[in-house]
Formats: C-alpha cells, structure tokens, sequence
C-alpha cells in the first residue's frame, strides 16, 4: 500500500523579496510528494538488529568469542555484523576515543597542561600511568600519545581539567554531550579515562559511532598506531619517557593487519579484554567493536570481521541504481500522484551518495522509503535505504538540475517501454506554471501589506505629534470651560454685584 507523507512547510523571505525556491518547497511538502516503493514503513533512525546471522539472505559472519561486538562501515553509519550490539557493556580505557577527540578539537597541540594533585593522586593503584608528577606540565600533543599509545589515566584527568576550565565534571558532561550528539542512545561516561564505574558505560553500537569521528581524524589514527612513546626532557618535566605500545595487530606483532588505519585497547576486571579498531581497503572504512572478549582473541575477532566486511560487502552509487522513484525528468509524464501537471525537472538525485550492498543480493532488493526530516540546505528529501530492518545508507533529492548522464531509471535507448508501461512508481513533479501563480499572489499580499506600512509611516511623518495635538486640544476646551463658569460664578456673586455697582 501507499503512505502518503507530509513535510514541514518552510517559508522564508526577507524586506520584500519574494524567493521562488522557498515556494517551491511550500507548494511540494504542502502535497503528497511519494509513496514508499516496496509499502514498507522504517523507522528514520539507523537500523541494527541483535543478531545479524537472523537476516535472510544476509552474508554469513563469522563466529565471535566476544560477549558482544559490531561491524560498521563509516561513511554511511550501516552496521555488517552484529552481536548483541545494543547490550550494556563497560568501555575501560577505550572511553580514551573519546578524551582524545575533545581535546583534539577544543585546544591548540602547543597548548601546556600542568599536572594537578587530583590528576596525579586519583590514579587507583595499578592503573596505566608514566609517572609524571603534581606540578609537571605536557603539551596536548604529548598528553594525546600518551593516554593513545599508553593509556596513562594521569594525563586522561590533566587533559580533561585543562578542557574543562579545571573542572572534571564540566569536561564529563562534555563527553556525554558528544556521545549523544554522534548518536549514542545508551551511553554514559562518568570519568575521562575509563576507570570502572556502574555508571560508565556504553554499548559495542554506540562505541562504533564515536568511532566514526575517532578514525576520520588522521593525526589521532596515527598517535594511536605508533609503536613507542618517547617524550623528551622539557621545561616541564625534567625525565625522559619511553613507553612501550601493547596493541597486538601494529606491524610485526603477533595479529598485524596491513588494513589497520588506527586502534584503542581497553581492559579492566569488569569490561574484560576490549577493542576499537579501525580499517580500510578499497575505498570502504569499517570500525570494528569488540567487548568483553579474550587478551587475543578480540585480534584475531576483529580481524575475522573486517575480511567479513571487505570480502561480503560493496560500496554502490545510489544515483546510478536507483530505479523505484521517478523524479519527474519525463515532460508530460503522468502516474498516481502526479499532482501539477505538465511539469520540468526541477530535482536531482546527489551523485555522491553511496549505500553499502551485501553481495548476496541487488540493490532493487533493498526496501526504501523517503522521509523529509533532517534535511540539509539543498535537500528537498532523503531516500533511506535498508534490509531487514538495518539501515544501509541514503540518497538525497536535491534542488537543481538532473545529475549528468543520470535518467531516474527511465530507458532513453528505449522509448517505446514508457508506453507501454504502466505508471507503478511514485511520482514528483513541479508545475512552473503554477508555481509562478501562487508566487505572484502571495507577492501581491505582500506588496500590499508593504504598502500600508509605508502609508501610515508618512502618515505619521507629516503628523508626527498628532496625540500630544489632540490632548492639547482637549485641555484648552476644558480649560475654557472652567474659565466660563468662573466668570459666570462672579457675575452673579454678591461680590460681583458690588463690583458692577
């Protein structure tokens, strides 16, 4: 069946201008624009399912040890393979993704940092540090490597107070701000450095979220991925550090991968062995999460799950196989909702959107729908594409002309099949004609409604005092009426007799 599907009207203009492009927008959300291709309605946020093995028709993965874990590729958001994905699961030092990321973007990488007592003292026992001392300072760029490469919880607090204009907890509410504005639905960061904490806590799913930022910063990626810390003896501290890293996929480790673009660890009694990683082959970026896993057995998972990804998956041109919506590039077409009439191209399809495509099936297999809410500037819509309830990707409906060599699934080389065909697909068509009457009636609305503002400014410039006027006048009418009576009053007093005698 056919969901017919309301927009929200927008209406700008600005000192008399009339913009055609907010009418348009006006006069398309104001009807029906399109139905659903397949009649299936799906939710506008990404889909992930708890289990992916339970999808039909959806590539096998592989078998993981970890008590959950996620495959996602970066780009578009769409989730490969899932494992209690949505679980409640504690981050440890991972929540380091996150610490870095803020601190990255909000100081400068000279920037000095000086050791506090709290940043020094509240480091638990047995917690990664490299011994830097209350009063000591590092730049951000030092304090980064070592909470990336190391771990270490000292420098974690130092940069979270020198963010948080010294306050810790202001710096917290930072993170859980950023969490939710990637996303994050179950997620609640209670420290800067993942120590353990009912209240610190996240899932495999929102983790991959934060990464999608974390491996599209290339200067982190690349702290991350460097076999050694060695800072060296300053005005600020006197000693020199050499830390050694312990991921095991970096080159000549035990689980290399020639793919790896960058990685964090994380491990406490509560989380168990953790990992975020992040990979890239042929143009695809996948974020691999591990939780709650074995010392190596979270490699060697997410190694299995990024040859899953590389090996299962494609990356296709939405634009270029989009068949189930006609943008109305065809004069003179008309199909179910075809509402203005003879019409003209007036959208696109964005050539750059992509959508990732299991290869166990082609893209006309995937369910689409289109929703119009969170829309950028040029976007008159989305279409949300998915499977199964996971979300895979989307293509946006822009305002301009038709992508080149793009003809919304129609066969130019074949004619003939227009005809011939019956009109099953949605249809979105601009009538100019209309377009341009409507435009000029509200114009002319306006246009009035100027001219009566600019009527009664001259009318109160050529009488700019007309209240104090009418008050005067009303005081001097008064003013002779007492005066009236007064006279009155002392022409028939006794007084006044004896006056006129």
């Amino acid at each position: 069946m056919k969901k017919d599907v309301f927009g929200k009207i927008r209406f700008v203009h600005g000192k008399g201008r009339v913009l055609t492009l907010p009418l348009v927008v006006l006069l398309m959300i104001a009807f029906p624009l399109s139905a659903a291709a397949t009649g299936t309605a799906f939710p506008i946020s990404h889909g992930v399912a708890a289990d992916t093995s339970g999808i039909a028709n959806w590539p096998k993965g592989p078998e993981t040890g970890a008590a959950s874990a996620v495959l996602m590729e970066s780009s578009t958001g769409a989730v490969l393979y899932s494992k209690n994905a949505t679980a409640r699961a504690y981050p440890a030092a991972m929540t380091a993704v996150v610490t870095s990321m803020l601190a990255a973007e909000m100081c400068d990488l000279d920037d000095k940092v000086v050791f506090s007592k709290d940043a020094v003292y509240d480091v638990p026992p047995g917690t990664v540090n490299i011994a830097i001392d209350v009063g000591e300072s590092l730049s951000v760029s030092e304090c980064l490597q070592a909470i990336l490469i190391r771990g270490a919880a000292e420098c974690g607090f130092a940069l979270a107070e020198h963010v948080g204009g010294g306050s810790r907890e202001a710096f917290v509410a930072m993170m859980n701000s950023r969490a939710a504005q990637s996303g994050c639905r179950d997620t609640s960061f209670s420290n800067p450095v993942g120590l353990h904490s009912e209240d610190h806590y996240t899932t495999a799913y929102d983790m991959a979220l934060l990464g999608r930022d974390f491996f599209s910063n290339e200067l982190l990626c690349k702290y991350s991925l460097q076999k050694t810390l060695h800072l060296y003896p300053s005005a600020g501290q006197q000693d020199e550090i050499i830390e050694r890293n312990n991921l095991g996929m970096l080159e000549g480790s035990s689980y290399q991968y020639e793919y790896l673009i960058g990685a964090r660890t994380g491990y406490t009694d509560e989380a168990g062995y953790c990992l975020i990683a992040g990979a890239e082959k042929d143009g695809i970026r996948l974020i691999a999460v591990i939780m709650n896993d074995g010392k190596d057995e979270r490699y060697e998972d997410a190694i299995a799950l990024f040859d899953y990804g590389f090996s299962n998956f494609a990356m296709v041109n939405a634009s270029e196989n989009e068949t189930s919506y006609d943008i109305g590039t065809r004069i003179g077409s008309y199909g179910t909702i075809d509402i203005m009439g003879d019409s003209r191209p007036m959208l696109s399809l964005d050539k750059n959107d992509r959508v990732l495509l299991p290869l166990t099936m082609v893209f006309s297999d995937l369910d689409s729908h289109i929703t119009y809410e969170n829309v950028a500037d040029r976007e008159a819509a989305r279409i949300i594409y998915s499977y199964g309830g996971m979300y895979l990707g989307k293509c946006s409906i822009l305002f301009g002309a038709p992508s080149e060599n793009y003809d919304f699934g129609i066969r130019t080389d074949e004619p003939e099949a227009v005809e011939d065909t019956p009109q099953t697909k949605p249809f979105v068509f601009i009538n100019i004609v209309r377009v341009a009457a409507v435009s000029a009636a509200i114009a002319a609305g306006i246009l009035a409604v100027r001219a009566m503002i600019r009527w009664y400014r001259k009318y109160r410039k050529v009488h700019p005092n007309w209240r104090r006027q009418y008050r005067k006048e009303r005081r001097r009418t008064l003013f002779s009426e007492k005066v009236k009576k007064k006279r009155d009053y002392n022409l028939f007093s006794e007084r006044g007799r004896k006056t006129k005698k």
